[in-house]
């Protein structure tokens, strides 16, 4: 009688610490996914922002002829007729 009290308890131990891990287990399975949403969203939302300020260039591109004309210049182009000097550090 005192064996087949003590397996009843060993079994309800065993099955206590078996719930016990998969819950531990599945509850750090959503910490982490909750994290990698997280870091997800706030990379959508610099994404967002950043696309936002490249449209916001596109149409200043496209209507202000003096910000497309500076931007071409940084690219080394010039107006038809313009030279370029350059002079040589010695």
């Amino acid at each position: 009688m005192a064996y087949s009290r003590l397996a009843r308890l060993a079994a309800y131990l065993a099955v206590a610490l078996l719930v016990v891990f998969v819950f531990v287990n599945e509850i750090s399975k959503v910490y982490f996914l909750k994290n990698e949403n997280r870091k997800l969203e706030d990379r959508i939302e610099y994404l967002r922002t950043e696309n936002e300020e490249h449209r916001k260039e596109m149409e200043a591109i496209k209507k202000d002829r003096k910000y497309l004309e500076k931007l071409l210049r940084k690219l080394g182009m010039i107006k038809e007729g313009e030279k370029i000097f350059e002079f040589k550090e010695e």
